[in-house]
Parts: C-alpha cells; sequence; structure tokens
C-alpha cells in the first residue's frame, strides 16, 4: 500500500468518527485495480458525516430511510477510497438516470453493500465492464432460501457433494457470484435476467468460481459462454468480482454500471 493511500484510510477512518471500520485493499488478480472492503456500522451513522467524509448526498435520496443514505455514504466512500489506490482523480460519482454509478471516463467499477460490508471494485481503465458483490454468510433461513431461488438441482446436488467448500459457504458464494455475474454482464446485454441463466458446473478452484451462461443472453454472450469469478472468504462473509471487456463497437460512457433486477434475490440496489 502506497503512503498517499494509507494517509488516506487512515483519515478516513478517524473522519467517519466509529461508522467505517477494517477498511482493506485486496489484490483482485486484474492489472490496474483494486478491491477496497470495509465495514459500516449503522449505529453510528449521522447525517453530518457526508460532510466530514467530503461527499455529497444526492437530493434524491432525501426523502430514503436514513439506513438507504447510511449504505450510500459507505460505498462511495469505498469508491473513493479505490480511486485514489490506483492514483485516480476521484470526484464526486453521482447516481445516473438508471440508479447506477456515473463513473469517470477514465476508469469503471462497481460498488456493493450489504449487512454492514461495503465493498467496491474500480479499474483504472475505461475499457471494461465491473462487478461486484459482497454477501454475509447464509444460514437457516437465509440459506434455505438461497438454494431454493438461486440454484437448480444440478448445483444444489455439486454443493452437496465437493468437498472444497463447506455447502453453506458454498452455496452463499455461488449466490455472490451469480449477482457480480450480472452487474458484469447486463451493460452488453442491456436486459435483465435471473439466477437460472448461469449454472455452476465445477467446483470452485485456485480462487475462482467457473459459471456457465445457459442461454445466449445476445449474439455476443453465447450459451455456454464461461466466465471465472474471483473470489475471497472471509470469517463471516465472502466478496466476489469479475470484470469484462467493452465490445470494439461499444462507446465508452459513464454510468452503464447497473441497477439490480427486481427479479434478483437481493434487490436492494447494491450498485448505487
Amino acid at each position: 500500500m502506497s503512503t498517499p493511500t494509507a494517509t488516506h484510510l487512515i483519515a478516513l477512518l478517524a473522519h467517519s468518527r466509529g461508522f467505517l471500520n477494517d477498511v482493506t485493499l485486496h489484490d483482485t488478480d486484474y492489472a490496474n485495480a483494486v478491491l477496497v472492503h470495509g465495514r459500516f456500522d449503522f449505529e453510528s451513522y449521522t447525517e453530518n458525516l457526508f460532510d466530514k467524509l467530503a461527499l455529497r448526498c444526492p437530493a434524491s435520496l432525501s426523502t430514503a430511510l436514513p439506513i438507504r443514505r447510511a449504505e450510500f455514504l459507505a460505498g462511495r466512500a469505498m469508491a473513493r477510497a479505490a480511486l485514489l489506490a490506483l492514483g485516480q482523480a476521484a470526484p464526486e460519482i453521482p447516481i445516473g438516470p438508471d440508479g447506477a454509478p456515473l463513473w469517470p471516463r477514465y476508469s469503471a467499477g462497481s460498488i456493493t453493500h450489504a449487512r454492514g460490508h461495503s465493498a467496491c471494485f474500480a479499474i483504472a481503465d475505461g475499457s471494461w465492464h465491473a462487478g461486484v458483490d459482497v454477501e454475509a454468510l447464509a444460514s437457516g433461513h437465509a440459506l434455505e432460501s438461497i438454494l431454493c431461488m438461486t440454484t437448480n438441482a444440478a448445483e444444489r446436488a455439486l454443493i452437496a457433494r465437493q468437498t472444497a467448500l463447506p455447502p453453506a459457504r458454498l452455496a452463499t458464494l455461488l449466490f455472490s457470484a451469480k449477482e457480480t455475474l450480472f452487474k458484469a454482464l447486463y451493460p452488453l446485454a442491456r436486459r435483465f435476467f435471473g439466477f437460472d441463466c448461469a449454472e455452476l458446473r465445477t467446483g470452485p478452484a485456485n480462487g475462482r468460481l467457473r459459471l456457465h451462461l445457459t442461454q445466449a443472453l445476445c449474439r455476443e454472450l453465447p450459451e455456454h459462454e464461461p466466465y471465472d469469478i474471483r473470489f475471497n472468504i472471509a470469517e463471516d462473509y465472502v466478496f466476489t468480482w469479475l470484470a469484462v471487456r467493452r465490445l470494439q463497437d461499444e462507446s465508452v460512457q459513464p454510468g452503464q454500471s447497473i441497477r439490480h433486477s427486481a427479479s434478483f434475490f437481493n434487490s436492494a440496489e447494491p450498485t448505487a
């Protein structure tokens, strides 16, 4: 970690007054890219933290619940830390017309938050699409819902028989990986698609989970196309990330990352 990056993270934690904790940078296995993850404590959230962290609360969130503003603040704090870690300018990242973050033209990224976790995967290259997701490890009813709503019979059989990870961890990881895949591919597919459009056929290996498309999403995204989702598993959460190249004839415009489809299990707009 460079000295300027370390200095910024120290200042970020100090100015957040206990709202942000455990902010760390992770290697992504992509060139000129970084993943920043942290925890946020809603009990420590106050409205003046936007000023303390030099971030703007958009007018569109003025009537939102405080937890939504807290999630937005945590996500934008991770995004700024990621851009600074890449040596990039870190302007405000506004919400676009479709609810997606509008990234600077020279970069690409994705933001996520869930249950007190927030993360940003950013690339210092605007010729990519990015996806990232963080999930608390599921158990009980949440685990049953994931298995029922986001996996097919073949995937459930694989989760049960494989030995690389405990079944609950792999189920949570698969859910997260499908969320990440959706975020990264939506700008190319330009349509919503559900969990059944991607399938796990082999167990995790070398920090990657390979998903195959079960149907063509568009001409450039054919059936059976494989995608290796990077992942990291901690004691109580997992996060996954993916970057895919823009099409050669696709114009590089900010704001083409996406909000979640309502058909997805966790549709609480984690990208904004």
